[in-house]
């Protein structure tokens, strides 16, 4: 057994993997080129916990969607004309997957993690009192039109049948469980209500996370990243770190869109891109009748989710390669969707306040991440979670844990091989 086991990345996924395997009598190093944890794509996303968006994004007919983004600055999927040759093949790949046979397969896959994923959370939550604002009253999925909601209803009954739990609202019923829609009711075809959903701050959880994982042993190198992985004789005998080199025999990559890069030089391929997600978080401390549950607006594609004395709104998806800038008009696009979907409270909040993010979504062309060893000896990975790191991410460390440490996982840990 080695010295210690190094984890390369300090958001969700990689906390969460530390600190499971830390329970399993593991030592972990942690490394992170940012000042602290949760600097990337953990920092400010959705903050819900969403198995009822298990469906990947490359549903049957997205070349439709890209083809009208290029043009249409409202678009929720966007794709960069810049971005266009580091997405070709992964391109490919990712329409390839938007058939609607292994676009059903994949979500199912995905709902079976993220399900998972779920309980093995409150069950931390519990275990460990974490406080990261969590909420457990569920989301809601609010349409405009009907049959987009006939749709979304075809595919939580087939959830349903391996334990998704939904209700189907109409208009009335959507209104009276959240009454701030009440000044848009005539435009809502009807909603979908998921009770088992949940909300929390992400760094927020993680900040509590590796104050628990310094705790138990465990060692966090804020600022210090990882250059390379070192290989000898097909087997992990390093980690480069720009600083020296750390001998282990066990390193877990987990450094979401960073992953690629750092195991392209040993040939592994782990069909990851970039995929820029944005965030407008607004101080409600002073707003009257603000929305008590999360809400996916569907025609909109955003979530707007209570955070205490805080509302945030996140959405869209724009493949612009790696780059991180926040453009002024898609944070405008968020600010319009809670004009459109709660008018009053758009009317209280102070936008000069406003907190405006984007960060780097970890997009695998099939929709589903990668969590299991790799042809090299030593060398493991947790990657590649998309819109649903959040969700997955204790699940995804639990079934990794598990894997490396000669445990059978409780779910099928197939699907999400590497190289598959």
């Amino acid at each position: 057994m080695p010295d210690v086991v190094v984890v390369i990345g300090a958001g969700l996924i990689g906390l969460t993997t530390a600190y499971e395997l830390l329970q399993r009598g593991r030592q972990v190093l942690v490394l992170d080129a940012g000042p602290d944890v949760a600097q990337g794509a953990s920092h400010a996303n959705g903050s819900i916990l969403t198995p009822s968006m298990a469906d990947p994004w490359n549903s049957p007919g997205v070349h439709r969607h890209l083809l009208a983004s290029v043009v249409d600055r409202r678009a929720a999927l966007v794709l960069r004309v810049s971005a266009l040759p580091s997405l070709w093949l992964w391109g490919l790949r990712f329409l390839r997957n938007s058939s609607p046979t292994r676009h059903r397969a994949a979500t199912l896959d995905s709902f079976l993690l993220s399900n998972y994923s779920l309980r093995r959370t409150r069950e931390l939550r519990e275990r460990l009192s974490l406080d990261y604002g969590s909420t457990t009253r569920g989301t809601m999925r609010l349409f405009r039109d009907g049959e987009n909601l006939q749709r979304a209803l075809a595919l939580a009954q087939m959830l349903g049948e391996h334990g998704l739990r939904f209700a189907l609202l109409d208009r009335a019923a959507a209104v009276e469980a959240e009454p701030q829609l009440a000044p848009v009711a005539a435009r809502i075809a009807g909603a979908l209500r998921f009770p088992d959903d949940e909300g929390g701050d992400a760094y927020r959880f993680c900040v509590a996370l590796a104050t628990r994982i310094e705790d138990c042993g465990g060692r966090i190198r804020r600022g210090l990243g990882a250059r390379g992985i070192l290989v000898r004789q097909g087997t992990v005998c390093g980690v480069d770190s720009g600083d020296g080199v750390i001998a282990t025999s066990e390193v877990i990559v987990a450094c979401g869109v960073d992953s690629q890069k750092l195991v392209n030089p040993l040939g592994i391929d782990l069909a990851i891109r970039p995929a820029k997600g944005y965030s407008l978080t607004l101080d409600v401390s002073s707003v009257s009748g603000c929305p008590q549950a999360p809400l996916v607006e569907d025609s909109l594609h955003v979530a707007i989710a209570p955070m205490g004395d805080q509302l945030r709104i996140a959405g869209t998806a724009e493949f612009a390669g790696m780059d991180r800038s926040i453009r002024p008009e898609r944070i405008e696009n968020l600010f319009e969707a809670l004009v459109a979907t709660y008018p009053d409270v758009a009317r209280q909040v102070e936008r000069r306040t406003a907190v405006s993010w984007a960060g780097l979504r970890p997009m695998s062309s099939d929709g589903l991440p990668t969590v299991g060893p790799s042809r090299v000896r030593g060398l493991y990975v947790n990657a590649g979670h998309g819109h649903l790191g959040w969700t997955m991410a204790v699940g995804s460390a639990h079934m990794l844990a598990d894997l490396i440490t000669g445990v059978a996982p409780a779910i099928n840990a197939s699907p999400y091989r590497v190289g598959r």
